[in-house]
């Protein structure tokens, strides 16, 4: 069973591991805040360059092929559970993952939770944020975290009934940033892949923003945890 992190041990640390290890450890956390509800968990992480897919497209009849050819192209192929559309992993892409339980016997919202998501990412990116669809733009959603007009952050969730309280719910909340802009190679092997499942739809490049230039990777970081962390959740 996971201890509640440190905050002071973690402020800092970005880990970086294989997207499949990533994706088993959030849902080891989420197991672990449903027996735990007084636990809660904010944790970054980068990944080598791969795709992460929604279950949902693995029913596609040319999925396992497509897998395959990806593969083969460089861009492993990941499943997660939280939803959501296709998304690059790789260099210049930072992960934010927060689990933690919500209030006994309070009803689930999602507008409330994805709040507790998106504005530490706002308030820590500062002017110019904005929330809403992005077209063209990869896992497009309602929560993404816009900046300047363009997407910066997408967003998932999965919420599990608590097992120590059933009155509670555990959330997991991710948000994938783009730190350095998007390379066309990953928008490239998305639409690769897109078009190997049969989705009709491309991804465009010009729809996402990053991470100003004026600001470190490692001081936004810094900021973002610590604005999760200062944010109450129940």
């Amino acid at each position: 069973m996971l201890d509640a992190w440190d905050r002071t041990e973690t402020l800092t640390k970005i880990d970086f591991l294989d997207a499949g290890e990533a994706l088993a450890r959030e849902l080891d956390l989420l197991e672990d805040v449903s027996q735990n509800p007084s636990h809660r968990h904010v944790w970054l992480w980068e990944s080598p360059q791969c795709l992460v897919s929604p279950k949902s497209l693995s029913t596609k009849a040319t999925f396992a092929d497509s897998v395959e050819e990806m593969k083969a192209n460089g861009w492993p192929i990941n499943l997660r559970s939280t939803g959501g559309d296709v998304t690059p992993q790789g260099a210049g892409i930072m992960n934010i993952t927060h689990v933690y339980a919500t209030k006994p016997g309070q009803a689930v919202d999602l507008k409330r939770e994805y709040d507790k998501l998106c504005t530490p990412i706002e308030q820590t990116l500062g002017d110019g944020t904005s929330r809403g669809w992005q077209p063209g733009a990869f896992c497009d959603g309602e929560y993404n975290v816009q900046l300047n007009g363009l997407k910066f952050a997408g967003t998932a969730m999965r919420i599990r009934r608590g097992k120590a309280d059933k009155t509670q719910s555990a959330v997991l909340a991710h948000a994938i940033m783009l730190i350095e802009p998007v390379s066309l190679n990953a928008i490239e092997a998305i639409n690769q892949f897109l078009t190997l499942l049969g989705e009709d739809r491309q991804i465009n490049i010009a729809a996402h923003a990053s991470l100003p230039s004026e600001i470190s990777k490692l001081t936004f970081a810094q900021k973002l945890e610590t604005t999760f962390w200062e944010i109450p959740v129940q």
